[in-house]
């Protein structure tokens, strides 16, 4: 990696694949990204995902630099995964749920429009003091991401 440091390489590879693999689910079955990526939405989830992100950065930021972040956003983002999933009991009813739902193709272009700037930046980085390659990845994975929400068809 041009003036950045090897250990990004293996968590933007993950969010990539991930990323990647989601594009390619939404593309073969349409609203499959949304059910995926349902414990984002989830309050207890995000909030547990954003403090385990937010604990690492802290504790070990200043002598790791970068590669803190990348690996706090995958970490985060798991335990957010881990906290959220539904796990319905036989005794529990089901909550009628208050959210309006948002459509696939709405979710994708704010994927896309998230993307597209992140992107920008990742190729402006190349020039730029900052982690060009990893920004750029992410970026590129947001906006294939988004665009193939768009484009499906319901």
């Amino acid at each position: 990696m041009t003036g950045g440091d090897s250990s990004l390489l293996a968590p933007v590879t993950v969010i990539a694949a991930l990323g990647i693999r989601t594009a390619i689910t939404e593309l073969r079955h349409p609203g499959s990204a949304r059910r995926q990526w349902a414990f984002a939405t989830h309050p207890w989830a995000t909030a547990a995902g954003a403090t385990v992100a937010a604990a690492m950065v802290l504790i070990s930021g200043a002598r790791f630099g970068w590669a803190v972040a990348a690996w706090a956003l995958l970490i985060g983002a798991l335990t957010a995964f881990l906290t959220g999933r539904d796990t319905p009991t036989a005794t529990s009813p089901a909550a009628p749920s208050k959210e309006q739902p948002v459509s696939e193709r709405r979710t994708g272009k704010v994927l896309a429009a998230i993307g597209a700037p992140i992107t920008l930046a990742g190729v402006a980085m190349y020039f730029l003091p900052g982690p060009g390659f990893p920004v750029l990845i992410i970026g590129l994975t947001l906006l294939i991401t988004g665009l193939a929400m768009a484009a499906a068809r319901r």
